[in-house]
């Protein structure tokens, strides 16, 4: 029932915003213009910066905007996390797009994807929640199917002309995920995430503001077989399920293999826009989320607590745009702290600490010609750094990277209004400063499988690249219609030498093609 709903939903903003399109008599052919707006790298991050808050929909996106995607990706190779797949399969419909009806700015997306996944060890969990300390694994190679449904959507109006904005917005997402040969571990799990807004002005280039954010969801878990004679495993002990409890080894847990995982969020953000200066406009963003999560049984007998978790996020987010001539400049600095601390219930003490700080920095150069030709150039600094601590082993691994990446794009618009480009982008990959403290006493299978693994793989340095190429073209004379393909290569170059058993493959192979359209 609830996939039905969705649908619906799905169906009546796609028509709400076709209608809002097609009795907008300004313009010969908005499909196209929202075409070369999502081919303009500058202005484009401006609107994905957006997405974030109802608070900057008014200045970052354009009055009207509307795509609809087909797509699938595939993806194949060993040089991954230990927790990831060797192949991923995926389709997906996404749609997204914003319009404003009279005083109130809207946007909204959906998106439903299907993912089928190869190979995929010690991970009876989502990918949404991946520093949980407390989760399912099985040490033999599973194949899961995921299904998730995500809907958006953001509302903006100013209450006082445009001294006084007002917005809300909220993000529902459901999700299954199961896997097809024993042992087979199932997890549904929905969130619900809300935020609103309250803006001034106080001149005409200052506007401060404040949100506050709260959300909830839900995971539930389940490990069983079909064949049950591989319940107890005591002729074939590969087809254990495992227990992970902190960042510890692993141990076998074949009883009462369910459990849920409540979660509930809040926090707050501020802002402080400086827009229509002589030297651009300025976008800045702070935020801070508290998340509790809650693991525990529910049966016929009561309940059984597991483990608490506490996660802190900070964030940092400032956005610069710039016009010069035919030019368009954008620039983004973001800077995010995750602090998780858990109670495990065995113990009665806090176990597992987790940490992720990253700094990341990007600059697009969008350069538009009188002949249709529109030029992009980017590039782009990233530094990771992520830390697991087990106090009951002593165990203490951190990573800490450095991505590089740059990349060119070429766009061409005939007088046809057809379009075509293509862009060519590298990335260079380092490991900084490193820490790896696991003590030999309590190697076993999960540490020589996951945790050696994703060690060696964190501080390895990489290159690759990535190669796409589009060509849309104009159909029922308000829609433009496109073809994209896109495939990405990334190669292993040097290690740090070791011993350890088990180790990542030399290369990974990923790929995309969609059918899009702008309207």
């Amino acid at each position: 029932m609830r996939k039905i709903i969705l649908s619906i939903v799905v169906l009546q903003m796609m028509f709400s915003t076709a209608f809002s399109q097609k009795i907008d008599t300004t313009l010969k052919n908005p499909g196209l213009k929202n075409k070369i707006f999502s081919a303009d790298s500058a202005h484009y991050a401006g609107y994905e910066f957006a997405k974030s808050s109802p608070f900057n929909i008014d200045e970052l996106m354009p009055a009207k905007f509307s795509k609809i995607s087909l797509g699938t990706n595939y993806e194949k190779g060993h040089l991954m996390t230990a927790q990831n797949a060797t192949k991923l399969t995926q389709v997906y419909l996404a749609t997204e797009g914003n319009t404003k009806l009279k005083s109130v700015n809207l946007w909204g997306a959906f998106k439903y994807e299907r993912s089928v996944e190869d190979s995929t060890m010690y991970n009876h969990q989502t990918r949404n929640n991946i520093s949980a300390p407390y989760y399912y694994g099985s040490p033999i190679n599973l194949n899961y199917e995921r299904t998730l449904y995500n809907l958006k959507a953001l509302a903006e109006k100013n209450l006082i002309k445009t001294n006084l904005p007002v917005g809300i917005g909220g993000n529902y997402r459901i999700g299954n995920h199961f896997s097809t040969n024993d042992p087979r571990g199932s997890v549904d799990d929905f969130q619900l995430n809300m935020i609103a807004t309250l803006g001034y002005t106080l001149f005409e280039k200052l506007k401060i503001g404040a949100a506050y954010r709260y959300g909830y969801g839900q995971e539930r878990v389940n490990v069983a077989y079909k064949n049950q004679s591989l319940s107890q495993n005591t002729l074939k002990p590969e087809y254990n399920n495992y227990l992970v409890n902190g960042y510890g080894e692993a141990y076998v847990f074949n009883t009462n293999r369910t459990y849920q995982n409540d979660q509930k969020r809040s926090g707050f953000e501020t802002y402080l826009n400086f827009t229509k200066s002589a030297i651009g406009n300025f976008f800045f963003t702070y935020s801070y989320l508290e998340e509790k999560q809650k693991f525990v049984r529910r049966s016929g007998e009561g309940f059984a607590d597991y483990n608490d978790y506490n996660l802190e996020t900070s964030d940092f987010s400032l956005f610069w745009l710039k016009k010069i001539g035919n030019k368009n400049i954008s620039t983004s600095i973001n800077y995010n702290n995750i602090d998780g601390k858990d109670l495990n219930y065995i113990y009665m003490a806090n176990n597992y600490l987790y940490n992720h700080n990253s700094l990341s920095f990007r600059t697009n150069l969008s350069i538009t010609s009188s002949k249709g030709n529109l030029y992009n150039f980017y590039i782009s600094a990233n530094q990771n750094e992520e830390q697991k601590q087990d106090g009951l082993t002593g165990n203490n691994v951190k990573y800490n990277r450095l991505d590089w990446r740059a990349g060119f794009g070429y766009t061409k618009t005939t007088i046809q209004s057809n379009v075509w480009g293509v862009s060519l982008s590298g990335v260079y990959s380092v490991p900084l400063t490193n820490r790896f403290d696991v003590p030999g006493s309590n190697v076993g299978q999960f540490t020589q499988k996951v945790i050696y693994f994703d060690y060696i793989y964190n501080t390895s340095t990489r290159l690759g690249g990535s190669l796409s190429a589009d060509y849309s073209f104009e159909i029922f004379n308000q829609v433009q219609a496109g073809f994209k393909a896109s495939a990405a290569y990334l190669n292993k170059q040097k290690i740090v030498e070791n011993t350890f058993p088990f180790a990542p493959g030399k290369d990974r192979f990923s790929s995309n093609i969609s059918l899009n359209l702008y309207f």
